[in-house]
């Protein structure tokens, strides 16, 4: 609520309205984008009156991207986004996700072609698998350490952790709540932390891993490790899927972890010829191979 009451018609928004108010936000922001004169917008959540100030955009207006799992976000992400953000970089997890948002799409009356896919991922690549092993497994070792790890609990079971031994195993005390709220953050938000604390138990005890390990183990979930030509064939296929446009690259270390991507495997998958040499455009809308925008003024 104090979040809320610096906002028009302030106070608490309650969680099913968010994408309410998400999407009266777009229809407004596109209003001044494509209207060029005045707006005058009021709706349930916003309200402003505003003169044109800017020149239309090149691109005709911003390219929109968003990123939601939940069956909400996918229906906002396929009635107003032009590139989604996911979590789903592997091949089967991606293409059924790309087949469903392509489903969606038809509701709102819109084109397969007209939402780009970018799965968000680490890379990690070496001279030979074991190298790069190696260095994924040195990189999470050195982020996450004893404290971390027992942070990294305490955000699902919402209560102090720091009496545990990393080096331990988890907390056969059970969160003290069974869904965690947005105050965790939102790599943290609505997850169940009754079921995932019972679920992790069991993983952990099958795998042997104490507290420190099992974050290590979680963090290391979702991306590429491999050698240059691996990972550039996992990333050719991906490409040649059609599920995916891009990769959302997340670096495992900043700035220096982008410098094998750049040097190494770039050129690799231009030889394979699925990633270009030049760019085809201008705007960013051409370069992410988005069809260009015709729309009417949005009403209000």
């Amino acid at each position: 609520a104090w979040t809320g009451a610096i906002f028009r018609r302030g106070g608490h928004l309650a969680h099913e309205h968010r994408y309410d108010r998400a999407a009266e936000f777009v229809r407004a922001a596109k209003q001044l984008w494509a209207n060029r004169g005045g707006v005058d917008f009021d709706g349930e959540f916003i309200r402003f009156v505003s003169d044109r100030v800017l020149p239309q955009s090149p691109q005709s207006r911003p390219v929109l991207f968003q990123a939601g799992d939940s069956s909400q976000g996918r229906d906002f992400g396929a009635e107003h986004a032009d590139v989604i953000f996911s979590a789903h970089p592997e091949l089967e997890g991606a293409t059924a996700f790309a087949a469903d948002l392509r489903e969606r799409l038809t509701k709102f009356g819109r084109a397969r072609d007209e939402l780009a896919f970018f799965p968000g991922a680490t890379i990690v690549v070496g001279g030979t698998p074991k190298e790069a092993e190696e260095k994924a497994r040195w990189v999470r070792e050195h982020q996450i350490s004893p404290a971390t790890s027992l942070r990294y609990l305490e955000q699902f079971w919402g209560k102090d952790l720091s009496h545990l031994d990393p080096d331990g195993p988890l907390p056969t005390e059970d969160p003290v709540v069974a869904v965690t709220d947005g105050t965790r953050g939102t790599a943290f938000q609505n997850a169940k932390a009754l079921e995932l604390a019972q679920q992790w138990r069991e993983k952990s005890e099958a795998l042997g891993l104490s507290i420190r390990d099992f974050v290590i183990h979680l963090s290391s979930q979702r991306g590429f490790v491999g050698s240059v030509d691996e990972v550039a064939d996992t990333l050719t296929e991906l490409a040649r899927s059609g599920a995916v446009t891009g990769i959302n690259l997340t670096p495992y270390l900043v700035p220096s972890g982008l410098d094998d991507i750049v040097d190494e495997l770039i050129p690799a998958l231009q030889e394979r010829g699925s990633y270009r040499t030049e760019y085809p455009g201008t705007t960013l809308r051409e370069n992410l191979g988005l069809p260009a925008v015709v729309e009417d003024l949005v009403p209000a």
